[in-house]
């Protein structure tokens, strides 16, 4: 069975955040993808840009890599960011190259150190169309929904049809964590995520860091190819 992850991002994020630099996030990108394409026990690497900009797919030669790109800006503005990430997993499963099935679900910056024996833990447990964790550090009903592993038909039945319920607090409606978090008593919870990488909200760095060399090779990459190449369909860039 294929191992797919999909990676959900923003290069421009419209919803407000502290770590909101397009270079910045580009380069937090970069280091993710790089690193999950050498998990030697993932067959595809989907990338998607909710944001109207785009990560080539010349940038890594891999043929596990596969980069899409949709614009769900306004929706996030207005809705908060969970609207656009679950607008973004529904535009992968109606536009990549091939049918995605069960799926690992990371956000597009950050890498899980401890993926590997996760994914051990997760596969004693093949029958179950949902691994999902509470976020308790937050709210008890919320679920983390920055790693998880489901099937794309449970999304398909029970999140895409509730997708235009994500209109955030300002609204008075859904955030993406607490509509997860309706799904967590169906779920199994695995043990916790080493997170790589800064939260986006309060640009706070992780237990765990990309290295200097990684960083490196990243910002080179942008020189190479140029901002622009990452930017263009987002009408930025020089």
């Amino acid at each position: 069975m294929t191992k797919t992850i999909i990676l959900t991002g923003a290069i421009c994020p419209s919803f407000p955040v502290v770590r909101n630099d397009p270079q910045t996030r580009l380069v937090d990108y970069l280091c993710a993808i790089r690193r999950w394409l050498n998990v030697q026990t993932l067959d595809r690497v989907i990338y998607c840009d909710a944001s109207g900009c785009t990560i080539p797919e010349s940038i890594f030669e891999s043929e596990k890599f596969e980069s899409l790109t949709m614009d769900a800006s306004e929706h996030a503005l207005n809705y908060e960011a969970g609207r656009a990430e679950a607008e973004c997993m529904q535009f992968v499963f109606e536009n990549s190259r091939k049918p995605i099935g069960s799926f690992y679900k990371c956000t597009g910056r950050l890498f899980v150190q401890n993926f590997e024996p996760l994914q051990d833990a997760i596969s004693q447990h093949v029958d179950s169309p949902l691994f999902l964790r509470r976020w308790t550090l937050h709210h008890s009903d919320w679920a983390d929904t920055r790693f998880f592993k489901m099937e794309a038909a449970f999304f398909q039945k029970t999140i895409s049809p509730r997708i235009l319920e994500l209109t955030g607090r300002a609204f008075r409606g859904l955030v993406i964590e607490a509509l997860f978090g309706e799904y967590c008593s169906q779920a199994i919870a695995f043990p916790e995520p080493h997170y790589v990488g800064h939260c986006g909200h309060d640009g706070c760095p992780y237990a765990f860091q990309y290295t200097a060399n990684e960083i490196q090779v990243a910002r080179k990459l942008l020189v190479k190819f140029g901002t622009c190449c990452f930017l263009r369909t987002h009408g930025l860039g020089s």
